[in-house]
């Protein structure tokens, strides 16, 4: 398997495994929620069930997006580009950075990845940058070794 689909492929795991966490979340809190009213109930036990039902809207909101986040990285063009754009795979010198989704930092054989989404301010310094260039953001530079 090319590195770049290797990549891919822990970004699609990785996001599935959040995703599935804060679908268990929401199953919690949604439980949580839903008391038996006709029991003798506090006041403190009305207001409990008001947070847990704050947050399960919250996390409803928080998986709708996480959905749509990986809908959208499933459907880019992830074949081989010549320019950093959403689909490409950005190998640096120090990072190196997959575009199309936000992806928490990870480590494969030694190396640091992470996921970026094209509305990033740190997109905006790398889009359309070519093998060899080097790019400034936030006083870090990075020389592009590579663009898949």
């Amino acid at each position: 398997m090319e590195l770049k689909d290797k990549i891919r492929e822990l970004i699609i795991e990785n996001e599935r495994k959040e995703l599935n966490g804060l679908k268990e979340m929401f199953k919690t809190h949604s439980k949580a929620a839903d008391l038996d009213e006709d029991t003798s109930l506090s006041s403190e036990d009305f207001a409990q069930q008001d947070q847990f039902r704050e947050s399960a809207k919250g996390l409803e909101i928080r998986i709708s997006q996480a959905k749509a986040a990986l809908d959208n990285f499933l459907n880019l063009d992830h074949g081989s580009k010549d320019s950093v754009e959403p689909g490409a795979m950005v190998l640096t010198d120090s990072l190196n950075f997959y575009i199309g989704i936000s992806a928490t930092l990870f480590e494969y054989e030694g190396k640091k990845f992470i996921g970026l989404e094209p509305n990033a301010p740190f997109y905006a310094a790398l889009r359309d940058a070519k093998k060899g260039d080097e790019v400034s953001y936030n006083q870090h530079q990075y020389k592009i070794l590579d663009i898949l």
